[in-house]
């Protein structure tokens, strides 16, 4: 089951671009003590290379092979409703739920796969996506189908 502490969720946010929020979240990861600042430029440089778009209105920004960036593993939830294109101006992959995740590598793969799993159930991005509140979020993922 996926677990976010409220500390780790926020609401109703909006962003220039990718890149925009890419900075922005890292930054907030910076001064929660995940990650130590150059997470920020690996997580850039890894949607560079390969998108972090995973489908259902949802990204998992990430860095890889950065373990010693990884101060403390934890997932951070982005709501943004106004969307972030991941894709490009001909083919957009718009993201209304970011999950932003500073993990060790031998974490990311089985993190990163039961995030998937929960993001392919429509029902429950939707959900995230329309939820007011933190309590909401921490509520939608323990009732969550995993």
């Amino acid at each position: 089951m996926i677990e976010l502490p409220k500390e780790r969720i926020l609401l109703d946010r909006s962003f220039q671009n990718w890149e925009d929020a890419l900075r922005k979240i890292g930054e907030w990861m910076v001064v929660k003590g995940n990650v130590t600042p150059d997470y920020i430029q690996s997580m850039i440089d890894r949607q560079k290379r390969m998108s972090v778009y995973i489908g259902n209105f949802v990204a998992l920004p990430h860095a890889e092979g950065t373990d010693e960036s990884v101060i403390e593993e934890g997932i951070f939830l982005i709501q943004v409703p106004d969307g972030i294109n991941f894709g490009t101006k001909d083919e957009p992959k718009i993201a209304t739920i970011l999950f932003a995740a500073a993990l060790k590598k031998e974490h990311q793969l089985s993190v990163l796969q039961e995030l998937a799993f929960f993001c392919s159930d429509i029902d429950q991005v939707m959900a995230l996506s329309d939820a007011n509140t933190v309590e909401e979020i921490q509520m939608i993922f323990a009732q969550a189908h995993t």
